[in-house]
């Protein structure tokens, strides 16, 4: 990742010397996009370099010139990485005639090599074998036979017989190619991953088990290596996209033992090892950046983390505005060049941390056991897709259990699209009013809890025995499941038997270790003044004018200008009672609840926002679907909705809080909306515990192996220890009165998790909060300890 602020700088440097359409130019956009696309996947930005590379080139030096050939080759890879055959196919052909006349042997070889490939992969073996052995041929003339480009070679034709299931061909040519990389490149190097991955698959499909986890866990090794380095720098969006090259292996170790060795501990170790170092990674790694320069500031990083606050937050507002009276255009680069800015100063952060930060503990299974508790079990889920031969089938799910002794236990759970469907059939019951007489929980709710867990968390009790604490990691639309509200075999809840918490990654528990001292203590946002308001509502969720949600512009905007808040007399009384578990509390109500005051918050010790909070779907949202969510439509004179659609692409500007004058269409920094983009800037280092007692703030983006993106994700980026955020639209009564005595309970001294759970017990027995749309839409996330930090 160094390199590319190099390549930047030569482009920069050429454009202005040589002028944008010489062949110097292209060149560099060339190095820039290859740089972009095959060290970090980061498609997106690499499409438009290559593609003015190729015009440039077309036009100055010829349409059958070697840089035309090379440059078509370039665009026609990343189609091909990106799985668009379509466009790949005309490309790869067109750049091997073009190659055959003007260019050398070598390059006309790896053409030859490349189209093979595609044929290769849309399973036309009869048109790639020829191309293969082409192209191996004269690399073996050309170069002689221990050559990089024979190994590269060996590996295509490998690859091809190994699709055909002709193992007895593939493996003297895997063998053969492993043995040159070691040579050339030494035998912890990158390119020798390649080799050892696919030699592992030929010995997996033979059932020779122990030889293909030997060489999948050396590889792992390898790579592991690979990805802590590439992860000191970059945004986060380029570090998800490095990570995302990395996610066909990692599927690869879970089929290992999951589909061909279910029996063998070697490959249940190995990919537990390799999930616990890779879930969540990026998380982390932007999450570690922050904390290492926040723990050691000087004016130049206190500087830097100000800018990308104000960037943020410029951003935050930009898009929340909508296209006002901006031309489309314009709106969209303005947009474009605001996301360009925070991306480069989110890599200046990672590249000046990963000077201080400190020596981090290895991940292996035996350090995450050693910081579970003795009757604690993780278990950690996992969304993955096996693959047969270079085929995908359907993803599914599979739950991984470790306690703090012992080996690990694994079991497959079954078909993602049917969990995924059971999660959302049952979501969409719990978001109902919970005033209902109890046959129609036990009609309605119970027989669909009883369903998933039985799909999900039966299995899974068989390998945690007599554990009670379950650190539960999920993936996939797991992340939205309220796991307490499942039943069990003796139709009891499972919050009646397990304490809950939940984690991104097991490796949270690593995190967890590290205290931080905080700057104050409790500090509460309840009750702001949104300013004016017609309407009475009686939830914590959005009200928006569906008018004012926003034209589809091509920056992919969301206006809020028109939206609602309606105001939440309970959260003074909440707020009144936590004064009075907290004497010391700083309470900030009313006007005095503004964004700007929040944002200032210096991270105290714990940090209360009883308010509205609100996630916007990416998608075209329907005036049924707004109604069915609780929005409110405007209507016009004639009773017509004023309808408009949404569709915003980065989910931390999709989500967030109201605040303070959130009516009143303030512009500025004050404006009473605060999106999880700027709340990943608030300074919640050493602040214990963050509870949002507001509408869907657990919920938000789901990305496989990378958690929730929302308001859960950015308050982790923030350094908060535990977080405590709803699934579902929840009653402002309600709320208050489970708000209290979860805080009464953390003042008893109970655990930030055992806390939340007695209050849901309560109001399982109680008369007027029984259904679970009360008491589960509540989970909380991180460290489960109590305030004083024992477990």
């Amino acid at each position: 990742m160094r390199a590319e602020p190099l390549f930047q700088r030569a482009l920069a440097i050429r454009e202005k010397v040589r002028g944008p359409e010489h062949p110097d130019v292209a060149a560099s956009l060339n190095d820039v996009s290859v740089l972009l696309s095959s060290g970090r996947g980061d498609y997106l930005r690499a499409e438009p370099l290559l593609q003015r590379a190729l015009a440039i080139y077309e036009k100055s030096l010829g349409p059958q010139s070697a840089a035309v050939a090379q440059s078509l080759n370039n665009l026609a890879e990343l189609y091909f990485t990106k799985r668009d055959y379509v466009k790949a196919e005309p490309l790869f052909q067109r750049a091997v005639e073009i190659a055959e006349k003007a260019m050398s042997p070598h390059d006309f070889a790896i053409m030859l090599d490349n189209l093979g490939q595609l044929y290769k992969e849309k399973r036309d073996y009869l048109k790639a074998e020829p191309l293969y052995k082409r192209g191996l041929a004269i690399n073996e003339k050309a170069h002689g036979p221990e050559h990089p480009n024979v190994a590269t070679g060996l590996i295509s034709l490998a690859e091809l017989y190994r699709a055909k299931g002709e193992f007895l061909k593939a493996v003297p040519l895997y063998q053969r190619s492993l043995a040159i990389q070691e040579k050339m490149h030494g035998p912890k190097h990158p390119f020798v991953t390649v080799a050892l991955d696919n030699l592992s698959l030929v010995y997996e499909a033979q059932g020779l088990i122990a030889k293909a986890v030997a060489l999948r866990t050396r590889a792992v090794d390898i790579n592991e290596q690979d990805i802590a380095l590439n992860l000191t720098t970059g945004s986060e969006r380029q570090k998800l996209s490095y990570l995302s090259t990395h996610s066909i292996e990692t599927n690869g170790v879970i089929k290992l033992h999951i589909r061909s060795a279910p029996g063998d501990l070697s490959a249940l170790r190995l990919a537990l090892t390799t999930i616990l170092r890779r879930k969540g990674r990026a998380l982390d790694a932007m999450a570690e950046s922050i904390a290492a320069l926040r723990r050691r500031l000087n004016p130049e990083q206190q500087s830097l983390l100000d800018q990308l606050a104000a960037a943020r937050a410029q951003l935050a507002s930009m898009v929340m505005r909508g296209l006002g009276k901006k031309e489309p255009e314009k709106y969209k680069a303005d947009i474009k060049a605001l996301e360009d800015r925070i991306e480069g100063l989110e890599d200046k952060v990672s590249r000046l941390s990963a000077q201080y930060r400190a020596q981090t503990q290895p991940v292996s299974i035996e350090s995450i056991q050693a910081a579970i508790p003795a009757d604690a079990a993780l278990v950690e889920f996992v969304s993955y897709y096996p693959v047969k031969q270079t085929r995908r089938e359907p993803r599914r799910y599979a739950a991984y259990v470790l306690a703090n002794r012992g080996q690990p236990a694994a079991v497959d759970l079954g078909a993602e699209a049917e969990i995924d469907k059971a999660v959302s059939e049952l979501r969409t019951l719990l978001r109902k009013d919970g005033n209902k007489p109890l046959s129609d929980i036990e009609r309605e709710v119970r027989p669909k809890a009883r369903a998933l867990d039985l799909k999900v968390m039966q299995p899974v009790r068989k390998l945690i025995g007599n554990k009670r604490k379950l650190l539960i990691s999920p993936d996939g639309t797991l992340n939205l499941l309220p796991f307490a509200a499942l039943i069990d075999e003796q139709n009891k809840y499972l919050i009646e038997t397990y304490s809950l918490t939940y984690l991104t990654s097991g490796r949270d528990l690593l995190r967890l270790q590290t205290r931080i001292e905080n700057n104050q203590g409790a500090v509460v946002f309840a009750n702001p003044d949104f300013g004016a308001y017609q309407k009475a509502g009686s939830g914590r969720g959005l009200e928006v004018a569906k008018g004012g949600v926003g034209q589809q512009t091509p920056a992919a905007a969301i206006d809020l200008s028109r939206a609602f808040f309606a105001p939440l007399p309970g959260t003074a009384e909440e707020a009144q009672a936590l004064s009075t578990i907290f004497p010391n509390a700083r309470v900030l109500a009313q006007r005095r609840a503004t964004k700007s005051a929040l944002k200032q918050v210096n991270a105290p010790a714990v940090l209360h926002i009883a308010t509205h909070g609100f996630f916007l779907d990416d998608a075209v949202v329907s005036e049924a679907e707004a109604r069915s969510r609780g929005l409110f439509i405007q209507t016009n004179q004639l009773g017509e909705s004023d309808a408009s659609e949404i569709h915003i692409e980065d989910p931390l500007l999709r989500s967030g809080l109201a605040l303070a004058g959130a009516n009143l269409r303030r512009g500025g920094d004050d404006d009473g909306i605060l999106t999880a983009k700027e709340a990943s800037g608030l300074n919640l280092q050493g602040t214990k515990l963050v509870v949002l007692s507001a509408f869907d703030t657990g919920v938000g983006d789901i990305k496989n192996g990378e958690g929730v993106y929302g308001l859960r994700r950015a308050l982790v980026l923030a350094g908060s220890e535990t977080q405590v955020m709803s699934l579902w639209p929840v009653s402002d009564e309600g709320t208050r009165d489970l708000m209290i005595e979860y805080y009464r309970g953390l003042k008893a001294g109970q655990g930030r998790s055992e806390s939340l759970r007695q209050v849901q017990l309560k109001m399982i027995s109680s008369g007027n909060h029984k259904h679970p749309y009360f008491w589960a839409s509540f989970i909380q996330s991180g460290e489960w300890a109590n305030l004083d930090g024992n477990r």
